[in-house]
């Protein structure tokens, strides 16, 4: 649309970082949790030949929760999940909202080191010895949904002033993935998703298993808004006899989140 200038991203503002411990299956690991959120926002010149503003088209949650220490032989577990909201606002004498996008989810091992000797390992070949299994990309319902929903309700409070939920959809699409090593890229659609995954260390040649391995990885978490516009009555519906409006998607704009997790492998 004439006028529309795209922006990228806007800001991300950490709310809230914490540690819990927790039981994991029949053994004890220590589990770390973090998440947080931000207020979306999109610029343009509206109208045309106006001035340069902005408006909030929506609010960005994330959290991830991870076993901070696993054995040879065994997995561990690496939970991701985001959610968008949505909103409306007038621009210009128009109608103009948001809809949810993707959002895509992104591991990847950064670094490998033996405490046992102080070594790091940044080598593409020795990083690809993690193996990441059994991933899907689920619809809500897993234990750490509220976690993820009530975040999202501090963002809207912190920056808007309401003390009501914003409605949105919690839908997201499920899709399978293969295993992958060293990096993975997974995406899922609606305005909540969860991504899970199993994590493994292969040794490779060379490494003693008698050593404590320190594995640190990336998470990234993007998400994606099409901003949409109402342009006004446009003619008549054939069918129905009325005048219909044009509705005319005039942009992306996207909120990205990153974190640094880390977890040991010891031996058996």
């Amino acid at each position: 649309m004439k006028g529309v200038r795209k922006t990228s991203l806007l800001y991300i503002i950490p709310l809230i970082s914490l540690f819990i411990i927790s039981m994991f299956c029949w053994n004890v690991y220590a589990q770390q949790y973090s998440s947080g959120g931000t207020e979306v926002t999109w610029g343009h010149i509206y109208p045309p030949g106006g001035t340069y503003h902005y408006h909030t088209i929506g609010y960005f949650a994330w959290a991830a929760e991870w076993d901070a220490s696993i054995r040879y032989g065994s997995y561990g577990v690496i939970y991701m999940g985001g959610t968008e909201g949505v909103t409306s606002w007038y621009c210009g004498g128009q109608q103009w909202w948001s809809e949810t996008g993707l959002i895509k989810y992104n591991i990847k091992v950064i670094k490998i080191k033996d405490l046992t000797t102080q070594t790091e390992y940044t080598d593409p070949n020795i990083l690809q010895s993690i193996q990441f299994d059994d991933l899907c990309v689920r619809p809500h319902g897993s234990e750490y949904v509220d976690d993820i929903v009530n975040l999202l309700w501090d963002v809207v409070q912190m920056v808007t002033g309401f003390s009501f939920p914003i409605p949105f959809k919690l839908l997201s699409s499920y899709t399978s993935v293969s295993d992958g090593w060293g990096e993975i890229t997974v995406y899922g659609s609606g305005s909540l998703s969860e991504f899970y995954t199993k994590v493994c260390f292969i040794p490779p040649a060379g490494f003693p298993r008698t050593h404590t391995y320190e594995v640190t990885c990336q998470l990234t978490w993007t998400a994606y808004f099409l901003i949409c516009v109402e342009t006004g009555a446009e003619g008549i519906n054939p069918i129905e006899g009325e005048d219909f409006i044009s509705v005319q998607a005039v942009d992306t704009a996207y909120a990205s989140a990153a974190i640094y997790i880390t977890f040991t492998v010891t031996p058996s």
